[in-house]
């Protein structure tokens, strides 16, 4: 047929397409060369519909114009035969005289519909000229090769859907209600504006007068509703949206029909190709945990169709199938996967009905199989296409259970601990109801669950959970059960995570003893029981105890399972810790540095584990004062990291954080805000907005903020991620109960103090209530309570206070702990505040705080210097400069002789909260600022002056001249030539 027919009058929109077209055909676009037009898409977009309204509105700009139906090629050449013959051409033989009729001819249009077919080889039915305008209607989007320009078709707009609904529903369009109107919009927008679908959902209601009744027909009869068809329709076209699309399934090869049939069980959007790719990869694995299963073994079956003799995926195999699909635009190809028009996809499940559901379940549980946190964009783009298979009725527990399992462990390895709660809750529920209560796996699931509610801070939930836990595994499974043993290292975790560090300790130690009576004192449990005793007596305090079992332990574990084994290396890191934190820090210096020799020889110096040891050395290094040697080894080790793990791997973003916090004890801040604020953009698309890392991140950058000086974008940005993390994790999370005192801190720093108070109490009413009064994060919120209540000038409030907490840090943690010494500390720092210093002497006289240090972390640790230098300045305060200089010049020697001359770290405390304890020195150079004030009080002017030049150097020197240290040496001896004049 070449008479072009004129478009339906009830067409609607559409103008950006035509206004599309008009612009390409009517201007001076390509004037001398044949233009060509694709418009493109799913049967049923209206894409012939636009190319006739076209050619009705602008049929005066050509001088002929001809419709060609172009599922056929007898009717392509019959077509060209007819515009031969009406054309005049009398002695017309074949239909490439049409042809060339179109090449003598300028200024016509053709309109090719329905050049559906790809096995048709349309461009050899183009006129090859460099005039004329060709329209092309296709579902096949790989025309787009012979066209100049093209536009693919699918749904409308949501005013043009609505309008065209109601046209075809509704006789009388001048009177329509308001109601009817909102009632349209919806019935529209369940149909995706999808044109086709709104025409004879139109007609239908026209027909029924069922308007206000649609809604609910189409909810429980979708499919009845859309396989229909109009009776009379007004544009000719007889097919229903569902025929229209059974015309092109008709045309698949076999292997695409079960493809679409597989993808029509996940979600529409988004099905990442990965998931067939990491599927074939892990055919010859284990097909599940909980038995055999007939969904992995229908999807092998499948797999091996599009698996190469190597069993890698044959990604031209694939490209075929999903090529074949997408030539009838049932599938849309994106980066990395493939997506459905949602009706399309809705239509693929009508069809299909549970066909292949086994298969793709099976497909899953073998892509997930070898799932780690490395694999987290995988995992992204999986878990809504899982949460379709979970939530389906006529999933396969085994299935469930099996897939489950993996996702939820690697949503909490890739910090996604709320999806992770939300899926180990329904598959606890799963198991139970399938295999009973106490059946091993439930068991186990249930624990999976504790642990995640601990790292979502429902601590007291956890607790009960393991409590619970424990009673059933011990009633059936047995009091010396390696599983009952198991549990009761949970519960003594979570006993510790509360605060109730005692409990911890006693459930461990009887712990230990059961484990050496039942599996030995040198099986592997029963090491690390021994570690994580070690580890508990460290947060109480009694560090020496702590070392001397990790000593014991070391040398175990090098017997039993030898030197390089992955669990003795494990320990050294420990006993490496430990040193540190007993202000041992050269020799834990040693410890890190022959342990990373050991990795890169064992493990490879590309090794995840070498990597983190890389990291530990570096963290020593700084502590240490060796900060340019640090940067350095951070710096190589985050170009190892890029090029091992990638530059966006969660890991490799953790090494960029610390080479930040490196940056800024060099005083490079700006360079580290720079650094920062990158991080976290990537932080953000990488992980998410609401990821932990990617928040974590955000209190990061405001302290960055806060230390430039530039406090109001510090509090805007910690006010909205305190927002943010009270959504996320609640208000009651740990983390958000530690946003909450950043917060208070940065109002407090903004002269915002009345504030930053009201905010504390608050904040410690809520850690009251949620830890209890005598954890250790409430008394350290406590004390910051202490320090503000001071800079308000209410001294004897805050004074009450910290006589409070610190009794409660002695019963509590011990005289011993570290937090107690602090706390003793920062009552006598109080009481000289309020002029009471003979009474903070005798104070500090009365506990014998220094020789308490020396004994807990010895002689030469920082904290035990710093308490030094504090005796020192008390003593200053009262006149008695003798016994303070001679005092002070002790910790010079001392921080020279550990430290060395050059270390910038041995005097200024960071106030940090030290429930796990760092190795925070004071700095060396801190201390010779003192001892000059010292001997400036002395009458000593020109020795005081003589400290502090080459003091001012060497700071320059070590730490750069914009470091705050740096400047503020050079206050200080400004302020000490002025003394002296």
């Amino acid at each position: 047929m070449t008479h072009c027919p004129t478009s339906a009058h009830t067409f609607t929109g559409r103008e950006e397409v035509l206004t599309t077209l008009e612009e390409f055909f009517l201007s001076g676009y390509a004037a001398e060369r044949m233009k060509t037009f694709l418009l493109y898409g799913l049967g049923g977009a209206g894409k012939t519909q636009i190319a006739l309204e076209f050619t009705k509105r602008f049929k005066q700009r050509f001088t002929a114009i001809f419709f060609i139906t172009a599922d056929q090629e007898d009717s392509i050449q019959g077509s060209y035969f007819d515009i031969a013959k009406t054309n005049g051409v009398q002695d017309a033989q074949s239909w490439q005289a049409g042809l060339h009729w179109l090449h003598s001819h300028e200024d016509w249009l053709i309109v090719i519909d329905n050049a559906d077919d790809p096995k048709i080889p349309l461009s050899k039915y183009l006129p090859s000229c460099d005039h004329g305008n060709v329209i092309i209607t296709s579902r096949n989007p790989d025309l787009r090769d012979i066209a100049n320009q093209n536009m693919e078709l699918s749904d409308m707009l949501p005013e043009e859907g609505i309008q065209l609904l109601v046209k075809h529903a509704i006789k009388d369009l001048h009177n329509i209600s308001e109601q009817q109107q909102k009632v349209a919009a919806k019935i529209a927008e369940e149909l995706y504006y999808f044109p086709l679908a709104l025409v004879h959902a139109g007609a239908y209601i026209n027909r029924q007068q069922c308007l206000f009744e649609y809604l609910d027909r189409l909810g429980n009869q979708r499919e009845q509703l859309l396989s229909k068809g109009p009776q009379q329709p007004k544009d000719k076209y007889y097919y229903s949206v569902y025929e229209t699309w059974n015309l092109s399934w008709l045309q698949l090869s076999p292997d695409s029909r079960m493809f679409l049939g597989l993808c029509a069980h996940l979600h529409y959007e988004h099905i990442p190709r990965s998931l067939f790719e990491r599927g074939v990869k892990n055919l010859s694995m284990v097909e599940s945990p909980l038995g055999p299963s007939r969904a992995v073994t229908e999807a092998k079956l499948i797999l091996q169709r599009i698996a190469t003799s190597e069993m890698n995926l044959d990604n031209m195999k694939l490209d075929d199938i999903m090529d074949d699909a997408a030539s009838y635009s049932l599938i849309n190809k994106e980066s990395g996967g493939y997506m459905f028009h949602p009706l399309v996809h809705q239509w693929l499940k009508d069809t299909i009905k549970d066909n292949h559901r086994q298969a793709i379940e099976g497909i899953v549980v073998l892509a997930v199989e070898d799932i780690s946190q490395k694999d987290y964009k995988f995992l992204q783009r999986l878990s809504p296409h899982v949460r379709i298979l979970q939530d389906s009725a006529n999933s396969d527990h085994v299935v469930r259970l099996a897939v489950g399992c993996r996702m939820a462990w690697a949503y909490g390895e890739s910090g996604r601990a709320n999806k992770a709660l939300e899926l180990q809750q329904k598959l606890v529920e799963i198991s139970e109801r399938v295999m009973g209560e106490e059946y091993p796996d439930t068991l186990s699931g249930s624990h999976n669950l504790a642990v995640t509610l601990r790292v979502l801070g429902r601590t007291n939930e956890a607790l009960v959970l393991e409590q619970s836990l424990l009673e059933t595994s011990k009633r059936v499974l047995g009091v010396d059960h390696p599983y009952t043993l198991n549990t009761t290292q949970n519960l003594a975790r979570a006993l510790g995570e509360l605060g109730r560090t005692n409990e911890a300790l006693e459930v461990e130690q009887s712990l230990l003893e059961t484990s050496k009576r039942v599996l030995g004192e040198e099986h592997p449990d029963t090491l690390n029981r021994t570690q994580n005793l070690a580890r508990t007596l460290g947060d109480l305090g009694r560090t020496h105890d702590a070392l001397e079992i990790e000593h014991n332990l070391l040398e175990t574990s090098k017997r039993v399972l030898g030197g390089e084994h992955p669990h003795t290396l494990d320990r050294i890191q420990n006993l490496a810790g430990t040193l540190g934190e007993l202000g041992r820090t050269n020799g834990a210096l040693e410890l890190k540095q022959s342990l990373l020799e050991t990795s890169k020889r064992v493990l490879g110096g590309e090794h995840p584990h070498t990597l983190n040891r890389t990291q530990n050395l570096a963290r020593t290094l700084g502590e240490l004062g060796r900060t340019n040697e640090a940067l350095e080894l951070e710096q190589s080790l985050l170009e190892t990291s890029k090029r091992v793990l990638g530059g966006e791997n969660p890991h490799t973003l953790n090494r960029n954080q610390n080479l930040t916090i490196t940056l800024k004890s060099l005083g490079r801040t700006n360079e580290a805000l720079e650094l920062e604020q990158s991080l976290l953009e990537t932080s953000k698309r990488v992980l998410g907005g609401e990821h932990l890392d990617t928040l974590n991140r955000t209190q990061n950058l405001a302290v960055t903020l806060r230390v430039l000086g530039r406090p109001n974008e510090a509090l805007e940005l910690e006010q909205s991620l305190l927002e943010t993390s009270k959504r996320v994790l609640g208000g009651e999370h740990p983390h958000t109960l530690n946003r909450t005192q950043n917060l208070a801190r940065t109002l407090g720093e903004l002269g915002r103090t009345n504030e930053a108070l009201e905010l504390e109490q608050s904040l410690l009413e809520t850690s009251q209530k949620v830890l209890g009064e005598e954890h250790p994060d409430t008394l350290s919120r406590t004390q910051n309570l202490a320090v503000t209540l001071k800079s308000l000038g209410r001294t004897n409030e805050a004074l009450g206070l910290e006589q409070s907490v610190l009794e409660a840090s002695k019963r509590v943690l011990g005289n011993e702990h570290l937090d107690t010494l602090d706390r003793t500390e920062n009552l006598a720092a109080t009481l000289e505040k309020l002029g009471r210093t003979n009474e903070a002497l005798k104070f500090k006289q009365s506990l014998p705080l220094v020789e308490q240090s020396k004994q807990v972390l010895g002689k030469d640790h920082g904290d035990s210097l710093t308490r030094i230098q504090n005796l020192a300045i008390t003593l200053r305060n009262l006149g008695r400069f003798h016994e303070a200089l001679q005092l002070q010049q002790s910790v010079i020697e001392i921080s020279k002789r550990i430290w060395g001359p050059e270390h910038p770290s041995t005097l200024i405390k960071i106030q940090i909260s030290k429930r796990v304890i760092g190795s925070d020195h004071p700095f060396t150079f801190r201390r010779i600022q003192n001892l000059s004030t010292t001997l400036a009080y002395l009458g000593w002017r020109n020795e005081s002056l003589e400290l502090m030049n080459p003091l001012i150097d060497k700071s320059i020197q070590v730490l750069g001249e914009n470091h705050p240290d740096t400047l503020y040496y050079i206050k200080s001896l400004k302020l000490l030539e002025s003394f002296s004049n």
